[in-house]
C-alpha cells in the first residue's frame, strides 16, 4: 500500500545529509530506529540495492513504484 511521501522523506534526507548518498540500509536504520511503520518499512524496502545521489532521485524511483505518493 503506497504511503505519502512526508511519511518517507524524513529518513531518506537524514541518510542523504549524512552519507551523501541514499543506500536502503541506512535509511532502513532510521526508520527502524524511530518505529515507523510497516507500509513506510515496505516502502523503503524498495530501494533495494539501489543508491542514489539525490533524495529527488529516490521520491522519482518510489512514486514510479507506487510505493509512495506526491
Amino acid at each position: 500500500m503506497p504511503v505519502s511521501w512526508s511519511q518517507v522523506e524524513p529518513y531518506v534526507r537524514a541518510a542523504y545529509e549524512t552519507h551523501g548518498r541514499v543506500e536502503r540500509a541506512d535509511v532502513i536504520e532510521l526508520a527502524y530506529e524511530d518505529n515507523a511503520s510497516d507500509d513506510v518499512i515496505d516502502a523503503i524496502d524498495a530501494i533495494g540495492s539501489r543508491v542514489f545521489n539525490s533524495v529527488d532521485a529516490v521520491r522519482t524511483f518510489l512514486v514510479s513504484q507506487r510505493m509512495v505518493t506526491a
